[in-house]
């Protein structure tokens, strides 16, 4: 206790003796502290608490024409605007492949596709270090990407072509414009379908002459029960795939055996969509990497080549299966067998 007064007392002694020989030092001293004091508070005060946020052309920018080959299709069909001319636009960049990124943009651009008769143009573009990765990403998620529109994959890797200027920390930039130029610009750090999408679809409606936003559910979105998210969630769904699925690729199955089996599983996929998606998820992936020949007999493989085309779906499914990788998508077996990830 008698040291914290001791300490104390000195340290006033201290503060007094400062102010004293500010005092002593005269008016000028006195103002040139007292200026510094007001300088310091104002540059605190008006510091922005946050830096705004930027990535690709501001409004009033043009869009510069750039290349990036499509996904799928022809190895020609490189430049990304070469049709659009004055046409509104919808051009996205994905920097980062996160399930609310995904879902934003399935989201946005099926709204898109929705106007494609109002002449709106849409563009999809997938950023990343390795294009051959990002591709074979594409192919894997293709049944759960936004239809009506090619996605593309840029050679300039995750910046993207250095004209936009595009800000790699982002998950997402979306651009809206018209007439070569942006009117809306998106840099999405976290994107929230719920919070997002309407903007973005607030400012397709704005480049086609209108003026209300629309709702999530007229974009298209349709809010699913409890009951039918968990039921995405069921650990047992997993386990039934591998059950009946095990029986067709059997190496030393009879072709009785493998009629039996295929009969059970397509009877099975006519009443429960999920596990028609599965099976073809991963028959399509067997097929295209080379290694048919490592599953079940010739009569099974004659089953995969069917599947990976016969229960093909239309429709979007959900972003959590295109989440999936590929030893997810393998048919259960041997692990020697299956497909690598890469």
């Amino acid at each position: 206790m008698h040291h914290r007064l001791v300490l104390r007392h000195t340290l006033s002694r201290q503060s007094t003796r400062r102010v004293e020989e500010a005092i002593a030092g005269g008016p000028e001293l006195m103002r040139i502290i007292w200026i510094t004091a007001v300088i310091s508070f104002l540059i605190l005060s008006l510091a922005p608490a946050d830096e705004p946020l930027f990535s690709g052309p501001q409004v009033g920018e043009a869009f510069v024409p750039f290349e990036a080959p499509a996904a799928f299709g022809s190895d020609e069909d490189v430049e990304v605007l070469a049709d659009v001319e004055d046409s509104p636009l919808l051009l996205v960049f994905v920097h980062q492949v996160t399930r609310p990124s995904i879902a934003t943009v399935r989201l946005v651009m099926n709204y898109a596709a929705t106007k494609k008769e109002q002449g709106l143009k849409s563009r999809l573009v997938f950023l990343g270090e390795d294009p051959t990765e990002t591709e074979a990403f594409l192919r894997r998620a293709r049944s759960a990407l936004p239809q009506g529109v090619t996605p593309r994959i840029s050679l300039e890797g995750i910046e993207g072509p250095g004209s936009y200027g595009l800000n790699r920390k982002m998950t997402l930039t979306v651009l809206v414009g018209t007439k070569g130029n942006v009117t809306a610009n998106f840099p999405l750090v976290q994107p929230s379908l719920q919070t997002d999408a309407p903007k973005i679809g607030h400012a397709i409606v704005k480049v086609l002459g209108g003026q209300n936003a629309p709702t999530l559910a007229e974009m298209g979105f349709q809010e699913r029960s409890v009951a039918m998210r968990a039921a995405d969630r069921q650990p047992d769904r997993e386990q039934t795939y591998r059950r009946m699925m095990s029986p067709v690729i059997q190496k030393n199955a009879t072709p009785e055996e493998v009629a039996a089996a295929a009969k059970i599983v397509e009877d099975f996929a006519a009443n429960n969509a999920w596990f028609k998606e599965r099976v073809h998820q991963a028959s399509s992936t067997i097929v295209g990497s080379g290694k048919l020949s490592n599953y079940g007999t010739t009569e099974a493989q004659a089953l995969l080549r069917k599947w990976s085309k016969a229960f093909a779906s239309s429709s979007v499914e959900s972003t959590d299966r295109s989440q999936s990788t590929d030893a997810s998508n393998d048919p259960p077996g041997d692990s020697k067998t299956k497909v690598e990830s890469k």
